[in-house]
């Protein structure tokens, strides 16, 4: 039916939000899974590496959220889109030319001050057509997954044969057709507001408080995963194949559930499917924890793909429902904040300690009552109804 409809409609709303994704995230994957690879060879030791790796989680707390409350309060969300895609597709083109801690310091810095608004505004602006226009989120997101996950596994092919200099000018290139479909994108409607609010604002909704708390608990099972899911492989016995299949098809998973996403949401409401999507994630976890062998932990993975997956569906059109009209972009940033930005920045020098002091099946347990948690808090916002529609006081 999907695929009817966007034969018939070439340029409608589900193929731009769709192609906006399917170009977008492969490019992220030409270069983001490798990026450290990189600095390994440069020289750089794992403490440099570390402090390099905090500075796009900083700038996703702190500078995105205002950037993309700036964007709603003065319907700039597609021209601070394309500013950011212009700013870090030439960042990307810097990359080779530096060598030094210092200036690639200073790179990643000015990349984060240009990456972080892009993620919340994109998802935002995309969610709100889908909501106008009565489509499934998941139909156009599910584009970035299964093209993340085939670029990241043929990516990792490629570079090992010319070198990983060369991926930073591809996904510079790759960027340009994600900047031209991002002009085709809806701006949508300014926020209602007397322009002087805050986005403290938003907390007078304690259903959108509990979302963001999930994501911060969400948040700090996911970057485990990601950070010591490759090394635990590695000590398990796993090779360079075994870790690409982790990720990629802990990706590619993604796909039938967002393509399903639509349909699950509708016969269970947004927080029971956000119920069901931790359920699955603690299923996951445990996996990790009690994982004796790659295959193992691949599988795992997998089903980590399938519950995050249906997470970020669920929560960009929870957060889209919930936001006050013309405050998706912010609401959305808030979620990038916690999940991308508070929960690594707190958590990413102890989950390293616990993994090198403890092991990976205590780090991967302690994640798993980590998402228990926030079982538990969904749960009692059920219950107090914390989730029914909310009125909001805008003056």
């Amino acid at each position: 039916m999907i695929a009817k409809r966007l034969a018939l409609r070439p340029s409608g709303p589900a193929t731009i939000g769709s192609a906006y994704y399917g170009f977008f995230w492969p490019m992220v994957a030409m270069y983001a899974p490798y990026f450290n690879v990189y600095l390994l060879e440069l020289g750089f030791s794992g403490t440099q590496i570390g402090v390099l790796a905090a500075v796009f989680p900083l700038f996703a707390l702190v500078v995105a959220p205002s950037l993309s409350a700036l964007a709603d309060r003065r319907g700039w969300r597609l021209r601070l889109l394309q500013i950011s895609l212009v700013g870090w597709a030439a960042v990307l083109l810097l990359y080779p030319l530096m060598t030094g801690f210092t200036a690639f310091l200073l790179l990643v810095i000015v990349e984060s001050a240009m990456r972080s608004p892009s993620l919340p505004i994109a998802d935002g602006i995309i969610a709100r057509m889908a909501a106008r226009h009565r489509l499934n989120f998941g139909d156009m997101r599910l584009w970035g997954s299964f093209g993340f996950a085939a670029v990241s596994i043929l990516s990792g092919m490629v570079w090992q044969q010319v070198g990983y200099r060369t991926m930073f000018l591809a996904a510079a290139i790759a960027m340009l057709p994600a900047l031209f479909i991002s002009r085709k994108l809806e701006e949508g409607e300014m926020a209602v507001t007397n322009g002087r609010r805050s986005i403290l604002f938003l907390a007078q909704d304690k259903g959108l408080v509990i979302l963001y708390v999930s994501a911060f608990l969400l948040g700090m099972a996911m970057f485990s995963t990601f950070i010591f899911g490759g090394v635990f492989i590695n000590q398990l016995g796993g090779s360079e194949t075994h870790i690409g299949l982790l990720f990629g098809l802990s990706a590619l998973t993604e796909v039938p559930v967002m393509r399903r996403s639509g349909a699950i949401i509708q016969r269970l409401q947004g927080p029971k499917t956000l119920l069901l999507a931790m359920f699955i994630l603690v299923i996951a976890l445990l996996g990790f924890a009690l994982a004796w062998s790659p295959i193992v932990l691949i599988i795992a993975g997998a089903i980590k793909g399938a519950g995050y997956g249906l997470v970020i569906v669920v929560m960009v059109q929870l957060l889209n429902e919930r936001a006050p009209e013309g405050w998706n972009s912010t609401a959305q940033s808030v979620f990038q904040a916690a999940f991308l930005g508070l929960a690594p920045l707190l958590t990413s020098a102890l989950s390293g300690y616990i993994y090198d002091v403890w092991g990976a099946d205590l780090l991967f347990g302690l994640m798993t009552a980590v998402i228990g948690l926030s079982i538990i808090l969904l749960l009692l916002a059920m219950r107090q109804n914390w989730f029914a529609p909310h009125s909001w006081e805008i003056n």
